[in-house]
């Protein structure tokens, strides 16, 4: 039972456990669905109960491409484990069982076969989850057909243009002091410590000066 202190303390914020609120905002953060950056289509077609993978593969994104199913969105149904199994009277690889009487003698010593393609320590692990044929993932086989997402997304594409990047302001002021300064020797712009603290390369400052189109 906590003292009146400690209560207040608690209250203060004072404390370093976290409060009931942080605590709220925290499993909420965990049981929202990720924020989905892109085209709207994207965001509107994004079910929040399944994995990204399992996204991706509803929409057709992914239906090709050499991904690591071990990565997530894969579900494994149940199987026996290795150790119901085996064989207990076999022994492994490297090693022996011995078989004693009821005395406790040794009347036998059973070794593994020489050919056994396991190790010492058991089967070895495969490489990959791809190379299992019991487990099962949600990514749909190679297709030509395509959804309307990726219709929609290859329409964009294709009718996109290129973004057109302007000179800022303080760009542009700090190019004209150099040009005022120096007229067109790119290599003096470069050593100039005061005007060019950030070590622009001769070939950089060309390339601004060219781009803000600024008369030398």
């Amino acid at each position: 039972m906590a003292n009146p202190r400690q209560r207040r303390k608690a209250r203060s914020g004072t404390s370093l456990k976290p409060s009931l609120n942080a605590k709220q905002r925290m499993r909420k953060k965990l049981q929202r669905a990720p924020t989905v950056h892109g085209a709207d289509i994207l965001k509107d077609s994004y079910d929040p109960t399944l994995t990204l993978k399992q996204n991706y593969a509803r929409l057709g994104l992914i239906p090709a491409l050499g991904v690591r199913p071990n990565t997530g969105g894969t579900e494994k149904p149940a199987t026996t484990t290795a150790s119901t199994s085996k064989d207990p009277e076999k022994p492994r690889k490297g090693m022996a069982r011995v078989v004693r009487d009821d005395e406790g003698n040794i009347v036998d010593i059973v070794e593994a076969p020489a050919d056994e393609e396991e190790t010492p320590w058991g089967k070895p692990l495969d490489n990959s989850v791809e190379e299992r044929t019991d487990v099962h993932t949600f990514i749909p086989a190679a297709s030509k057909t395509t959804t309307s997402v990726v219709d929609e997304l290859q329409t964009r594409a294709d009718n996109a243009e290129p973004v057109q990047r302007h000179t800022s302001t303080l760009e542009t002021d700090w190019l004209g002091q150099l040009v005022a300064k120096h007229r067109d020797d790119y290599t003096a712009m470069a050593r100039d410590r005061t005007l060019n603290p950030w070590q622009k390369t001769p070939g950089e400052i060309r390339r601004a000066i060219n781009k803000a189109r600024l008369t030398q």
